[in-house]
């Protein structure tokens, strides 16, 4: 076989290949013989077909199936060679065709990740926010935990319902045009941020606690956050199935005490700011890091093969999907990407392709390394949060092929980390305002609406997995 590589651009290779007929024929020899063992045919015991009579028969399907398997098998055979490092498979240009008695030669352009060589990242200027808890935020922490030591008891010594009540409902009725039926659903009369109808805690505070059938008419806003429901009227009919009040500790040295937190409010106090510093600590670094990378890039502007980058947006879209909380496509399907959203998604995909390239270069550079305890550590971490053995996450990684992921993440932040550190920090209070993130002008209701493979709406494209 020969093979000659030419450069087309720093991240695609053309390369023409020319493979003799004495291979071709063995393997149009083997593939008639396969085919001859099932082949049926009026006239010839099954497996006694002539070649000839096959040739006529099945031709053209054999010999694309025989060009096919030369093209797959002599490309993995000249990247290897060549050491070319691929990111897909080869875009036949022209050839690869079966002529009798002839050469088998095709042309093709293959997509690659390139050479990547960093330039200055050292000494490179981002910024830093300091860390700042205000003694606000300590304080509405310390209000959430107690709320979240609150105890539910039954109501003594009162005979109607007052705010901060906790409520059991049974309610029937309309909304608009839909039938309400819920036979136990609850109410806190002192949370207005999750009040369901506007106007229904104000209803039903001050009334008997053991109300019956009360009827209940409610005219919901233009303005109520809840759009399906907006300039609705509700007619409920409204039965207390349960009334407790709510007891909160107060916020004392015997409740520090019981948080386990501290022996004293003092400690309690101590002990929350330290655990919101933390949390707001992870934050800062990830801004840096983020920071770090993004001036990376702008130093950096390499080629990134087109096929990565439709990756990227593949990766992106993904993401905000997630953000919006919806069901990721079913195993093996994938959800198809609207052109407009595509479009939009396109400079952030690249840009992030172009930062993980990057990164690997740098890491490879510095000969930067995960050692065996960094990952069992990360394990270890990422089991303590899932509340499950680490043997037993590392084995469903180990069995899911994600410990190689795992190990590469931890290196490309390894690389983040030694680029913060070189880095020229200026501490801030706030952030300089970066570029839009890659969710910026997407419409979101495009995203919703994308049809998944297999649901109504969905445009088959040439990616589909079809059986």
């Amino acid at each position: 076989m020969q093979v000659k590589v030419e450069d087309v651009s720093p991240v695609e290779k053309k390369l023409t290949v020319e493979i003799p007929w004495e291979t071709v024929s063995t393997r149009l020899g083997d593939a008639y013989r396969e085919l001859g063992k099932g082949a049926q045919l009026k006239g010839f015991r099954k497996g006694k077909v002539p070649r000839s009579v096959l040739e006529q028969m099945y031709g053209p399907r054999v010999h694309a199936e025989v060009a096919y398997q030369l093209v797959r098998e002599s490309f993995f055979s000249a990247a290897a060679e060549h050491k070319i490092d691929a990111v897909a498979e080869p875009r036949v240009e022209s050839g690869a065709e079966v002529k009798k008695g002839q050469p088998f030669t095709y042309e093709a352009i293959v997509e690659v990740k390139g050479q990547v060589e960093p330039k200055d990242y050292e000494q490179m200027p981002i910024e830093r926010r300091r860390l700042a808890i205000p003694e606000d935020q300590v304080d509405a922490a310390l209000e959430n935990l107690r709320k979240e030591h609150t105890e539910l008891k039954p109501i003594e010594g009162r005979t109607e319902t007052q705010k901060g009540d906790v409520l059991a409902l049974a309610i029937t009725g309309n909304i608009g045009e839909h039938a309400i039926n819920q036979p136990r659903f609850g109410l806190d009369l002192d949370d207005p941020e999750r009040e369901p109808l506007p106007g229904l805690a104000a209803a039903l505070t001050g009334v008997p606690l053991d109300t019956k059938d009360k009827v209940i008419e409610l005219d919901i806003g233009e303005d109520w956050r809840d759009e399906s429901l907006r300039g609705r009227k509700a007619t409920l009919t409204v039965s207390v199935v349960d009334a407790r009040a709510k007891e909160v500790p107060d916020l004392d040295d015997e409740f520090a005490k019981d948080t386990g937190k501290g022996e004293d409010l003092a400690g309690l106090r101590a002990a929350v700011r330290k655990e919101l510093e933390d949390r707001e600590t992870d934050v800062i670094k990830s801004e840096t890091r983020s920071n770090a990378l993004r001036e990376l890039v702008k130093r950096n502007p390499i080629p990134v093969a087109s096929t990565l980058v439709e990756r990227g947006v593949e990766v992106q879209f993904n993401r905000l999907r997630q953000m919006l909380g919806m069901q990721p496509p079913p195993k093996g399907q994938r959800f198809e990407i609207p052109a407009e959203v595509a479009e939009k998604l396109r400079p952030a995909a690249a840009d992030e392709v172009r930062g993980q390239l990057l990164l690997e270069a740098i890491g490879d550079k510095e000969s930067l390394k995960v050692e065996d305890a960094e990952l069992e550590a990360h394990i270890a971490n990422a089991a303590r949060m899932r509340n499950v053995p680490a043997a037993r996450l590392r084995a469903e990684w180990q069995k899911d092929g994600r410990l190689d992921s795992a190990r590469w993440q931890l290196r490309q932040q390894k690389v983040l980390d030694l680029l913060v550190e070189r880095a020229v920090v200026t501490e801030v209070d706030k952030l300089t305002p970066g570029p839009e993130e890659s969710a910026a002008g997407v419409d979101l209701d495009q995203v919703v609406a994308a049809p998944a493979h297999g649901e109504e709406g969905h445009v088959h494209g040439p990616d589909c997995d079809h059986p």
